[in-house]
């Protein structure tokens, strides 16, 4: 009951309290602006990109130094650490990226979201931006009634900026008429005590706001109002740049281990940073002094100054920990271990993709290979197979003759283990199509039809597992070489499509080998039909026999055939998807 009546009872306190006074009022106004515009400018970041953004940190992310240049290029460019971290995540969900390349990311996306002071400190305390933010919200609404996602997407950006601005300047305001009723600044606490209770207020204003930004452009506004001294406002930014990793740390807990893991590599850098400016504070405080004068910052423009320190005292740690980024690694392996994964769970549909096309587009395609993968080990147990003998043509022969016998019952493993994750698949699948194009929903669409072959192969090969058995086995010669003859193409088909999916060539050649693939099926297939006739016409067989053969050798060449689709589906467009998602021009 108390707990029910905690919430209303913090709201009204807060009610009561906003209302009570004109600036405190005008200041949480700003405030609750601000953080709506930073919704909209990433929203809109992620409808106008296309999946752009996406596909510049795939491609510039090929060593750590670029990897940290474009997380902060990118972050400056959308003013948001956390889209970047949300599109990190979903791309070490799918293995796109490695963690190395994620953790060196979001180094750079901590310097990026320096930038926002930069905006707030230079724009927003000299100059009147809110007469700026009027007409950017007007062509921000025209924006939205497009039907065209890029321009829904640009009147979010502009929709943002404008709420951007109008918070900043009611934020202004608010502080500055403040001024005039309390003297905040005469509260500051003197010495390292003073700095640490300030850090205190940043980190857990951070947590609440959820916006590293916001607390910055709080700080300043407060700062340039003459709220607060020069030295709490440093002690404030080192405060909300630790409180931001909660933020990343409370993100990542519905991630996989990758996402945890980049959280953990977040706090040790924000933490490590924060010391060494807390250490180094004085020091930091004379160079930036130092420097300003140097670059255009008037000696007494403090807002500035302030961007200057958050900007510097950012780049510190990089430099410090940019050559640590393996070992941080490392050590949030051991401290966040792999879970083991069962054949029914899903590996990469992470729910932190469904509302980015390219990347649940990859999720799926790779979701849908470990379903294959699965089945595929089952179906080779079914025929007292290992997986690990089938590596090439000519070890068939070998693999073959003398075969162990592998336990190996098909219901068993669709029912408990990939219906199941057949099922995540498809639900996932549908979730991710209201956020796509229709080149990406055809592609998609593409990727349940492998879905449902896949389940189709495993299900017809349950259906012949009882004759192959049977007559593997049998005394008629002639039975047994033909069964065996049918087991040896399925598996060469196997094996043949897991080589295609290995071998280095264009989509042109694979389509082609493919192709050839398939017309020799055919051709084997009439081949097969004619030995068959003859079989039953010499009483080499049994009519009983006959019907048994034509039965499972047409389920055979036709499971090959599907085969070699499921190969064109997942391996031909998975070269578009690999080349930095020409699906969304052409599948």
């Amino acid at each position: 009951m108390i707990k029910k009546l905690f919430i209303p009872i913090i709201l009204l306190f807060l009610a009561y309290f906003i209302i009570s006074s004109e600036n405190i009022k005008t200041i949480s106004a700003g405030i609750a602006i601000f953080i709506i515009g930073m919704y909209f400018m990433e929203n809109g970041f992620k409808l106008f990109s296309g999946g752009i953004l996406e596909k510049v940190l795939e491609k510039f992310t090929s060593t750590s130094l670029k990897s940290v240049i474009t997380g902060f290029i990118s972050t400056s460019i959308v003013q948001s650490s956390s889209l970047i971290s949300v599109i990190v995540i979903s791309f070490l969900t799918v293995e796109i990226i490695s963690l190395t390349q994620g953790m060196a990311i979001i180094f750079g996306a901590n310097l990026g979201s320096t930038t926002t002071a930069w905006i707030v400190s230079s724009l927003g305390v000299d100059i009147k931006i809110s007469l700026y933010a009027m007409p950017m919200i007007i062509f921000g609404v025209i924006f939205r009634f497009s039907k065209e996602q890029r321009y829904i997407g640009i009147g979010n950006i502009l929709l943002g900026l404008g709420f951007i601005f109008l918070g900043i300047s009611y934020m202004k305001d608010g502080f500055e008429t403040l001024k005039d009723s309390i003297d905040l600044a005469s509260y500051s606490v003197g010495g390292f005590l003073g700095i640490f209770v300030y850090i205190l207020i940043g980190a857990i204003a951070t947590v609440v706001i959820q916006s590293s930004g916001a607390t910055m452009a709080i700080i300043i506004t407060a700062l340039a109002g003459g709220n607060i001294i020069y030295i709490d406002a440093i002690a404030l930014a080192i405060g909300a740049n630790i409180g931001t990793t909660v933020t990343a740390i409370v993100g990542s807990l519905t991630s996989n281990e990758n996402g945890k893991r980049l959280a953990f590599g977040h706090l040790v850098f924000n933490m490590i940073t924060a010391l060494i400016a807390v250490i180094f504070i004085y020091a930091l405080k004379d160079f930036v002094d130092l420097l300003a004068p140097l670059i255009g910052i008037d000696s007494n423009n403090y807002s500035m100054k302030l961007a200057l320190f958050h900007t510097i005292f950012n780049i510190v740690g990089i430099v410090v920990l940019f050559p640590f980024i393996p070992l941080i690694v490392s050590m949030s392996k051991i401290v966040i271990k792999d879970k083991i994964k069962k054949a029914s769970k899903p590996i990469y549909l992470d729910e932190s993709n469904i509302k980015i096309p390219y990347n649940a587009m990859v999720s799926i395609q790779k979701e849908v290979f470990h379903l294959y993968e699965n089945a595929q080990k089952a179906i080779l147990h079914s025929m007292s197979i290992h997986t690990s003998d089938l590596k090439e043509e000519k070890d068939i022969d070998n693999i073959l003759t003398n075969p162990p016998k592998i336990d190996t019952n098909l219901d068993d493993i669709y029912n408990n283990d990939l219906k199941s994750l057949y099922s995540e698949i498809i639900d996932y699948l549908l979730k991710s199509q209201s956020h796509m194009n229709p080149n990406q929903l055809f592609y998609i669409g593409q990727l349940r039809l492998s879905s449902n072959i896949i389940i189709k192969i495993l299900k017809d090969t349950r259906d012949i597992q009882k004759n192959m058995n049977a007559y593997l086995y049998s005394k008629n010669e002639d039975i047994k070489q033909e069964y065996l003859a049918l087991k040896k193409e399925f598996a060469l088909n196997i094996l043949r499509t897991n080589l295609l999916r290995n071998k280095d060539i264009d989509d042109v050649e694979t389509s082609t080998q493919i192709q050839m693939y398939k017309d020799n099926i055919d051709a084997l297939e009439i081949q097969t039909n004619k030995k068959i006739d003859e079989l039953i016409r010499n009483n080499k067989i049994t009519p009983k026999m006959g019907t048994s053969l034509i039965n499972d050798s047409t389920s055979i060449f036709n499971m090959s055939k599907n085969l070699f689709r499921i190969a064109n589906i997942l391996f031909v467009n998975d070269i578009k998807l690999r080349s930095l998602g020409e699906l969304n021009e052409t599948v």
